[in-house]
């Protein structure tokens, strides 16, 4: 049996669908995607570019530009101020400024803000294209917005990428790679269009057009890096605010040199963004100011991209004048960024590219899928809606039976049972769609599956799973649903704690390290170290939380130098005699696939699990 998800039926009532087998089930296009290559990718530095800006010269009022003072210099919606003032993205002599300023800096291409056909972004768009047609400059656009649900989300999303493809990747300025424009999708597309949908939208996008564009994706994921050709982000002010040059330098070289590898490994397009700094105090509440330190953030981030080795740079940004983060020439900088920038793009085209062996994708070996196969003869595994984890990946590679599971289907008792579907996966964040029908009516699924003895294998990529409904509204339901997890202590001492505490960031103490059961999981190291960089959030299963009389197995125990106990990592649980009653759920926090390789990881938990139906 194969759940027929929302995509599939979408694609199916879009015009022109001839054939359902041109909308694959996600994990489908996960395995069909394993095949692309992007190895060879010729080096570029690209700077994010904003073309909305407009005066009552030449667009017949101002767009924003809010609050102008030209006496004093000074914008309200602006950190800082353009020298030579607010102008017009639609005035052909500052497209031809930007393009000649650019290119002295050795930026090879802008990525254009985009909103929509026919929009003022569309408009200044197709006016910068022509205006670099001749020039060498490249051009892209940054598709920023979809909106909309459903069907009529995929026919938008289908419609908006034939049409940049048709009406404006035909400029011979267009940014291609191998003769396929290349589009950049913002994060904002990414959040608004659910992961089951893009099967459909490329699908249809195919249908459409003689050549499809490859799509670069916000966020350094890894179902990201299947689905799509490349990765980026726009912005990396979260972890560059508040920081010293040293500690932005230190900071980024880990998660530079991470992003790389991780894109690499699926062989795709690694892009790794350098901001001067960021400062949106002026148009937010309290807003974030990462400081530019006198151009020592932007040199140190520059020096560490150069480093990782990436296809492509990307600089946030060109003119983003409300954030502050630009590096078009401004009265209180002058031409400082540009003169940084021209150094730095020519360190980095003469730098020595990466060694052809770090293109290694990572995966199951034949052995391994061979061992999986064998415990899970004539079984499927079931996959709940929105999984975005590392998981999806390795259930791709399983060649394992699975079912991607629709929210119909876990509402439906005659399809969610154990004897359909014995194992169950959450691959999800820490939101999740808790109604479907009627209130709670996934929470009462849930619980009615595992008391019939069905498995849930819990491998979030967020971390507490369970904790918020599809609206953002916290419902906390994890221990609800038997998963003895812990969240936060906010400001309790961790130290002084008798029992293990979830925390946002982990204590100053000694050697913080797993200990790992590599009886129960071999080919996993019997010990790793916890992360140093990124997001420390923990979140532990402990048995202070379950029954005397359920069993509870620790898989991968958390302590410091000292031996206390922070509680595990990875978890087998048997609810005997808590709710739900019947249940066995295994825990994996969301970092544990970096603790150790993910392919051997999420091997070593499925079999586990295949070995635990077999008791």
């Amino acid at each position: 049996m194969r759940a027929v998800g929302p995509a599939m039926l979408a694609l199916a009532m879009m015009a022109g669908a001839s054939r359902a087998d041109e909308a694959p089930a996600l994990l489908q296009l996960l395995r069909q995607r394993a095949a692309v290559r992007h190895t060879d990718v010729p080096r570029k530095v690209l700077a994010f570019y904003y073309p909305w800006y407009g005066t009552p010269e030449v667009t017949g009022r101002w767009a924003h530009w809010n609050g102008v003072d030209l006496e004093r210099r000074d914008i309200a919606s602006s950190t800082h101020f353009p020298v030579g003032g607010p102008y017009d993205s639609h005035d052909p002599t500052v497209i031809d400024r930007h393009i000649e300023q650019a290119q002295a800096a050795g930026i090879d291409g802008f990525i254009c803000s985009w909103w929509g056909q026919g929009e003022f972004t569309d408009a200044a768009l197709a006016l910068l294209l022509e205006r670099a047609e001749g020039t060498g400059l490249q051009v892209t656009v940054y598709w920023e917005s979809v909106g909309s649900e459903g069907e009529e989300q995929i026919r938008r999303a289908v419609s908006d990428l034939q049409y940049l493809v048709e009406n404006r990747a035909s400029s011979p300025a267009f940014l291609k790679v191998d003769g396929r424009p290349a589009i950049f999708v913002y994060g904002r597309v990414l959040r608004q269009v659910p992961a089951d949908a893009w099967p459909a939208i490329l699908a249809g996008v195919r249908q459409r057009v003689e050549t499809p564009p490859l799509l670069i994706a916000d966020g350094y994921r890894a179902d990201y890096a299947r689905i799509f050709d490349g990765v980026h982000t726009y912005n990396i002010c979260g972890w560059v605010a508040g920081r010293t040059p040293e500690e932005i330098a230190e900071e980024a070289q880990d998660r530079y040199a991470a992003a790389v590898e991780m894109a690499r490994r699926q062989r795709r397009i690694s892009c790794l963004t350098v901001i001067p700094g960021y400062d949106d105090t002026k148009i937010r509440e309290p807003g974030v100011n990462a400081e530019r330190h006198d151009g020592r953030t932007y040199a140190a981030l520059w020096e560490q991209a150069i480093a990782a080795a990436p296809d492509w740079v990307l600089i946030t940004s060109w003119n983003e004048w409300h954030e502050g983060s630009e590096i078009e020439p401004s009265v209180e900088y002058g031409e400082m960024y540009l003169e940084a920038t021209r150094r730095a793009t020519a360190q980095f085209g003469a730098a020595p590219p990466p060694e052809p062996a770090s293109y290694a994708l990572l995966g199951p070996t034949q052995q391994q899928q061979e061992v999986l196969s064998a415990l899970y003869t004539d079984t499927s595994i079931g996959l709940l809606p929105g999984c975005a984890s590392e998981v999806l990946l390795a259930l791709a590679d399983s060649g394992l039976e699975v079912q991607e599971l629709s929210l119909d289907d876990v509402v439906d008792p005659r399809a969610l049972t154990p004897e359909h579907v014995p194992v169950l996966v959450y691959g999800a964040g820490e939101r999740y769609a808790r109604t479907v029908r009627e209130d709670g009516d996934v929470d009462r699924a849930l619980l009615r599956y595992l008391r019939e003895g069905g498995v849930l294998l819990v491998a979030a990529h967020r971390p507490l799973p369970f904790y918020y409904d599809s609206d953002g509204t916290v419902v906390n339901a994890a221990q609800r649903l038997g998963l003895p997890v812990l969240g936060s202590t906010g400001d309790r001492d961790l130290l002084r704690s008798p029992t293990p505490m979830g925390w946002e960031r982990p204590p100053q103490v000694e050697d913080l390290h797993f200990e790992l059961d590599t009886e129960a999981l071999p080919g996993l190291p019997e010990r790793a170290a916890f992360p140093d960089t990124g997001d420390l959030r923990w979140r532990p299963a402990t048995e202070t939380l379950l029954a005397d009389g359920d069993v509870y197995v620790p898989l991968a125990s958390l302590s410091d130098a000292e031996g206390r106990d922070f509680g595990e990592g990875i978890a087998w649980i048997e609810h005997h005699q808590s709710e739900p009653r019947g249940g066995r759920l295994l825990y994996c926090w969301m970092r544990m696939h970096e603790v150790a390789a993910p392919g051997d990881l999420y091997f070593a938990l499925l079999r586990f699990v295949g070995e635990r139906l077999e008791e």
